[in-house]
């Protein structure tokens, strides 16, 4: 009996081929390190790019602040402010100095105008403010409106015009008109 693999016997040699591999055979597989390589660089390269990206969009934020006014809009804004100073100002002058006569109902009727004079006046004012009216001026006018619609809130719920807060509200309301009459001018 033999053995295949006793030193006597000789095995045939296979002849080696050095031609080229054919066009239509597989593409040799890449080796294996090159693929591991590529594994771990690959998504370090994206995760890189995403941080950079990230903390841009975190920095780069587009400016929030409005541009200011310029000197024509602070003009226009300021008459269009005082002019609904005026017009309020008028509505509540003519409601409550109206004459009541001796008619208890033409007294409520006037006093109930007088009372909306002051609070769709107040109102108004604060509709007719924007950003481009000066600073003081605004401020002033919020403060107007505050007082009258504080007056006619007041006068609704049955507060006397002779109730000292009232009093102090009207003392209030006319000192700072006399300074928005300033600013106005």
């Amino acid at each position: 009996m033999t053995h295949s693999a006793e030193p006597d016997e000789e095995q045939p040699h296979q002849p080696v081929s050095h031609a080229r591999p054919e066009p239509d055979a597989a593409p040799a597989q890449p080796k294996p390190r090159i693929v591991s390589r590529l594994a771990i660089v690959a998504p370090m390269l994206i995760a890189v790019v995403a941080l950079g990206i990230a903390i841009w969009a975190l920095t780069d934020r587009p400016s929030t602040t409005p541009p200011s006014p310029t000197a024509q809009e602070v003009a226009e804004a300021t008459k269009r402010a005082c002019d609904a100073y005026g017009l309020a100002r008028t509505a509540v002058a003519l409601q409550t100095r109206a004459d009541t006569g001796s008619d208890p109902i033409a007294a409520q009727a006037i006093a109930a105008n007088a009372r909306l004079a002051m609070a769709v006046g107040g109102q108004h004012l604060v509709d007719s403010l924007s950003p481009a009216v000066p600073s003081e001026l605004a401020g002033l006018l919020r403060s107007v409106a505050a007082d009258l619609q504080g007056l006619a809130i007041n006068a609704l719920a049955g507060t006397t015009d002779g109730d000292a807060g009232q009093v102090a509200r009207l003392k209030d309301l006319e000192a700072t008109s006399a300074r928005v009459v300033e600013l106005c001018k």
